[in-house]
């Protein structure tokens, strides 16, 4: 798997094992939907695994990524996967579970992305419901929700709602905006 654009463009990236990554046809169209909100953007990539969302967004302008990431095999390949794109000085690794990182990242958020384990629907409330309640999103911040097409998002998380949703094979991606 590989930075499909941007400075780290063709940089190639390891992929724990166990974990689904987001493929790059999906990654490609996600990018070309949300390149507004990318430049000095501060990003946050919860569920990381390899890290390649996040890193895709730095590659295309975004400022800083907090990478969320609770496994620490994972954490080992997302951290290599950073320091060979050199995108160590605007990079932050949580080693923590999503809720944990949610409270301790103290920053506003401009784009969020998420792309947790399909199988328990719960994480995409909770999740946005904490960034909400932690102040983490101002208005114009985007939350960007990848999971299994057949297992529909509320159009509605608190103040945030679904303003574009697309479908990729049996992957769905609805963005939220607040």
């Amino acid at each position: 798997m590989k930075i499909t654009s941007g400075k780290y463009k063709y940089r190639k990236l390891e992929v724990p094992k166990g974990i689904r990554p987001t493929t790059e046809k999906v990654r490609e169209a996600v990018f070309s939907m949300i390149q507004p909100w990318l430049e000095d953007a501060a990003v946050l990539d919860l569920f990381a695994g390899s890290g390649a969302m996040g890193l895709e967004a730095l590659s295309r302008g975004a400022a800083h990524c907090w990478f969320c990431e609770a496994n620490r095999a994972n954490q080992k390949i997302l951290s290599a996967n950073i320091a060979g794109c050199g995108a160590e000085s605007e990079s932050t690794v949580l080693g923590r579970d999503y809720k944990s990182a949610i409270t301790s990242i103290g920053s506003r958020l401009d784009v969020v992305i998420m792309d947790p384990p399909y199988d328990e629907t719960g994480y995409y409330e909770t999740a946005m419901m904490m960034l909400q309640e932690n102040g983490l999103l101002d208005e114009g911040s985007i939350v960007v929700a990848e999971h299994l097409y057949d297992n529909k998002l509320s159009d509605t998380y608190g103040e945030l709602k679904r303003f574009k949703e697309k479908r990729y094979g049996s992957i769905g991606v609805d963005v939220f905006v607040l």
